[in-house]
């Protein structure tokens, strides 16, 4: 099964190949995202397009890096004759223009698209405008993934709440019984306990299942409801 990222980056995707469309034949896209200690690639029309994502990091200069910094688009008309990156323009001699757009996100910066282009008459209006829809879409799609990702963290707490009650029940269940007492007595008992031994009490009460038992508890299962596809149940 594929993790959220995955599935965002395989949006991403999506997204540079419908983008790359409207773009000259001599023009390369990418999608750079930013990392805890880096940036990396995570989407590109062409593998040339990831190397020159990776020699900006690697010489510490060039447009996709002054966009991160500055969160404005930055539109380069003639690389070899501009100045501020000698360096980059240097390793790069094929490129000639270049149009990066900040991503943001909840105030974050959260990427860079980049087009590069060998063309010298740059990029056409509509090359323009499909570049400002796709960094549009970018953070529509990571609010997705992250919604996502926090449901799926969630549902899983709340599994294992489920599991470790079903089994504290069950330690209580042994307590009453052999000391004739309540419920609350009984959970009173387990949770002194649980702090003089400075165990937790799911761990404690899975012990006493065990020991009275002589196997590990059982663990209840919870199942995920069935998906529906085209109205019906898969």
């Amino acid at each position: 099964m594929p993790t959220d990222i995955e599935e965002f980056e395989r949006a991403l995707t999506d997204c540079v190949t419908i983008a790359d469309r409207a773009m000259p034949d001599c023009a390369m896209l990418s999608i750079a995202l930013c990392g805890e200690d880096d940036i990396h690639t995570a989407a590109c029309s062409h593998a040339r397009a990831e190397l020159l994502d990776g020699l900006q990091q690697a010489t510490g200069q060039g447009p996709m890096l002054d966009a991160l910094d500055t969160g404005k688009s930055v539109t380069v008309l003639d690389l070899a004759a501009d100045t501020r990156w000698p360096r980059f323009a240097a390793g790069a001699p094929e490129v000639r223009v270049m149009h990066c757009e900040p991503l943001e996100y909840d105030g974050a910066m959260l990427g860079v698209l980049s087009v590069y282009s060998c063309d010298a008459e740059g990029l056409p209006e509509e090359a323009l405008v499909a570049l400002r829809v796709t960094a549009s879409h970018v953070p529509v799609l990571f609010r997705t993934a992250l919604g996502a990702a926090r449901m799926r963290e969630v549902a899983a707490q709340l599994k294992e709440a489920l599991t470790t009650r079903a089994i504290i029940d069950q330690a209580l269940g042994i307590v009453m019984a052999q000391r004739r007492c309540t419920a609350r007595e009984a959970f009173e008992i387990l949770r002194q306990v649980s702090q003089d031994r400075n165990v937790k009490l799911h761990q404690l009460a899975a012990s006493i299942v065990e020991k009275v038992s002589g196997q590990p508890p059982q663990r209840s299962r919870f199942e995920e409801p069935p998906q529906r596809i085209a109205g019906r149940r898969t």
